[in-house]
């Protein structure tokens, strides 16, 4: 019992730390643009709230905080020390580039990952351009739904009567379309040689997250791609996951529900989930995550980079800064916006988890 208990708290610990690294990696790419335009940072902080352990480095006080999600960097809007400049001091082309020097940094902390994960073991329940697994059964669990019509080694070839080509991605589409009509699916399977005609039972919901759960079946992996290959499909993978993300925020705002959005609860649970099964799977988790938190940044909230975007080019359209008192009232604002959202959506998810 202890020992269960004890790897759920090793996956939330880990998934905690792999959230908390995105943020610090966002973080961490305005700095790098900030020292490339020679723009004071007199703060960076791993964690948020009270600091714990600090050191200077150069002019830039390096800290730990005592919140574990986050961190931040504080860039000086007036001139610093040793000739440094302050962000008011800089052109307008180097401030929409330090805005996005954050959001670059997630595009490629999601890169940098898929890489890595394609050159040595890309999950099995990985979905979108790449598909990391055959069409043939590797494994059976003895309480498999399929266990009666599906044997290891099998290869499906067709299901509801639609060949798949060796495309699991295909292959859970279809099952997709045809859930809710179907509790059981035609399939044609290759078993030492011979086509059989065989029905596959569909468990979980239809947007289960990956076929091998909807089968209960573990499905072959395919072998690791050359560096080469995987530098070529992990950026075709990146494309694809972007324009998913638009896809889905079209969507949500088309319909006016909040459906498609998760609070900090959601998002911890799932990637822990990840992390039970296994550094790969929670790698793969966080890899998309950061690709959602660089679009999150792009909100046209004073308290993300596109809020910050939407005031600087103001000020450059007017030729002169906003007073301190209108600074003021939408910091505060916005914050009072972004604490509601996260109270709303923390409850929504308490509600999901318990019922």
């Amino acid at each position: 019992m202890l020992i269960p208990i004890a790897l759920k708290l090793a996956a939330i610990i880990a998934s905690i730390l792999g959230i908390s690294f995105i943020v610090i990696f966002h973080e961490f790419g305005h700095y790098i643009f900030c020292k490339i335009f020679n723009v004071y940072t007199p703060t960076f902080s791993i964690g948020i709230g009270k600091i714990l352990y600090s050191k200077k480095i150069g002019d830039t006080n390096f800290c730990i905080s005592a919140g574990p999600i986050g961190g931040y960097v504080e860039v000086a809007s007036e001139e610093g020390i040793n000739g440094s400049l302050g962000f008011n001091q800089i052109s307008y082309v180097k401030k929409v580039l330090i805005m996005l020097g954050g959001i670059l940094f997630n595009f490629l902390l999601t890169y940098i990952v898929l890489v890595t994960l394609l050159c040595t073991k890309m999950p099995e329940n990985a979905t979108g351009y790449y598909e990391p697994c055959t069409t043939t059964i590797a494994e059976l669990p003895k309480n498999s739904i399929n266990a009666q019509s599906l044997q290891k080694g099998d290869t499906l070839l067709s299901v509801n009567h639609e060949q798949i080509h060796n495309n699991l991605s295909l292959a859970r589409k279809i099952i997709v379309q045809n859930y809710q009509k179907e509790s059981q699916l035609p399939a044609e399977i290759l078993r030492n040689g011979e086509n059989i005609n065989i029905f596959l039972k569909v468990q979980g919901s239809k947007v289960s997250p990956a076929i091998s759960s909807q089968l209960n079946v573990s499905f072959e992996l395919k072998p690791a791609l050359s560096i080469q290959n995987a530098l070529k499909v992990a950026y075709f993978s990146v494309i694809f996951y972007t324009n998913a993300i638009i896809d889905g925020l079209k969507k949500i705002f088309h319909s006016k529900t909040t459906q498609g959005f998760v609070g900090p609860l959601m998002a911890i649970a799932a990637s822990s989930k990840s992390a039970e099964k296994g550094i790969n799977s929670l790698l793969f988790f966080l890899a998309i995550i950061s690709i959602n938190l660089g679009f999150m940044n792009l909100l046209p909230l004073p308290i993300f980079d596109g809020g910050q975007f939407v005031i600087f080019t103001i000020e450059t359209i007017i030729k002169r800064q906003l007073s301190e008192r209108i600074r003021h009232w939408i910091g505060i604002s916005s914050w009072i916006l972004a604490i509601g959202l996260l109270v709303l959506f923390t409850i929504k998810d308490l509600i999901h988890l318990i019922f």
